[in-house]
């Protein structure tokens, strides 16, 4: 399954360091943004998931620096799955700027299921495959 979600996303001057850059600490933000939008497709929502007893921590998150994002730019956030969720969900990533089409970032987070009562680790609940298509 390869279903891309796209995001803009405008830089804003906070997210911006004395050079003028993007500061590296941002990123992640816009990859989250990235996977709720990639969620929205399928009409998912963290929180009603977090509603049903299922939490998805961060357990690995992987960037590479490519080139530099500035206050004022568009970028555009690709976002896709990476396979089939089983305890642990991956999405791929690659930020653009929109003006130029340049590739700024190719990054990779991995998050996993875990039931809120237990806080154990949990299989992909059937409905969310489901919805993925598998």
């Amino acid at each position: 399954m390869k279903k891309i979600s796209s995001t803009e996303i405008e830089v804003r001057y906070a997210e911006t360091d004395q050079m003028g850059v993007v500061h590296h600490g941002v990123y992640p933000q816009y990859l989250e943004l990235g996977r709720v939008s990639w969620l929205h497709q399928f009409g998912l929502h963290y929180q009603k998931m977090e509603d049903q007893g299922i939490l998805l921590p961060v357990y690995n998150l992987q960037i590479s620096y490519l080139a530099s994002a500035k206050f004022g730019d568009v970028l555009e956030v690709e976002t896709q799955l990476k396979e089939q969720p089983k305890v642990r969900i991956t999405f791929l990533y690659k930020i653009f700027n929109n003006q130029n089409k340049q590739l700024l970032i190719e990054a990779s987070t991995t998050l996993v299921f875990v039931d809120a009562k237990t806080k154990k680790p949990m299989r992909c609940p059937a409905f969310l495959l489901k919805k993925f298509g598998y």
